[in-house]
């Protein structure tokens, strides 16, 4: 069983903030794991807006000043906090192709699990929310044994299928050659082995393995679209000291999926 006995919901109050709440909530009170709630301003502030959508958890709120993304940086290592949950946007113009700063610092930054969402704005905030239809997309590097462990920790708990998508690369302009066909059914078998070894090795139990060419990025958001995912289960990378481990295919998913997406 994966650690999930402590998860970090960072709170401001906007619509975008509370509407992560009930996600929170649907994994605090299924893993039966401690949600703390962390607010830059008042004690008032944030017991009012949480306490009666929260009665039946272990909650505890807890009070900082500073920048929020150390705040939360900073809260994530001295907890170690297993999960944490957050919106992806701010409120720029630019929003639809920018993950606000913060978020994306703390994506950057903390080793364990974020939850995040691009439109949970449009969720209604007291409405009960759990996860179904979970998607896991993998590279298949390294990180994927721990990415496919997790989506199948979320799948179990929550009584969800599980899928799992692999993206080709495409041939590009060598697609129209004559043996264009034959590569591409050899790409997919392969792929097909390497992810089913994965599952084996992961100790996950049956899933649905779907294997895509085209561009990442493009293709996991697409095809989780389509496929009505309820949850996305990303890898965002290794560790880097220069550029943390936000990696650019990560952060293209995370600001472009229809659900939330949980990157490991």
């Amino acid at each position: 069983m994966l650690p999930l006995s402590r998860i970090l919901l960072p709170i401001d109050f906007s619509d975008r903030c509370l509407a992560m709440l009930p996600f929170a909530r649907a994994i605090a009170a299924n893993y039966h794991a401690e949600l703390i709630l962390l607010h830059v301003e008042t004690d008032a502030e944030l017991t009012k807006a949480t306490k009666d959508r929260l009665q039946d958890l272990q909650v505890r709120r807890v009070l900082y000043e500073g920048d929020p993304a150390d705040v939360i940086v900073g809260l994530t290592k001295a907890e170690k906090i297993d999960l944490i949950v957050m919106p992806t946007h701010g409120y720029s113009v630019f929003r639809r192709f920018l993950i606000g700063s913060v978020t994306a610092k703390v994506l950057h930054d903390v080793e364990c699990p974020v939850l995040t969402s691009a439109h949970m704005e449009e969720q209604a905030a007291d409405k009960p929310t759990g996860f179904s239809d979970v998607l896991c997309a993998i590279d298949l590097g390294p990180q994927s044994l721990e990415v496919l462990k997790w989506a199948w920790q979320i799948a179990t708990g929550f009584h969800a299928p599980l899928g799992v998508l692999h993206a080709v690369l495409p041939l590009g302009s060598a697609g129209d050659l004559p043996f264009a066909g034959e590569w591409r059914v050899e790409a997919e078998t392969k792929s097909r082995q390497a992810v089913e070894k994965l599952l084996n090795e992961s100790g996950a139990g049956p899933a649905t393995v779907y294997i895509e060419e085209g561009e990442a990025a493009k293709t996991v958001c697409s095809f989780a679209k389509e496929a009505g995912a309820g949850l996305l289960v990303i890898g965002r990378g290794p560790k880097d000291r220069m550029n943390g481990r936000l990696t650019t295919q990560a952060y293209s998913i995370i600001r472009q999926s229809s659900c939330p997406v949980l990157s490991i």
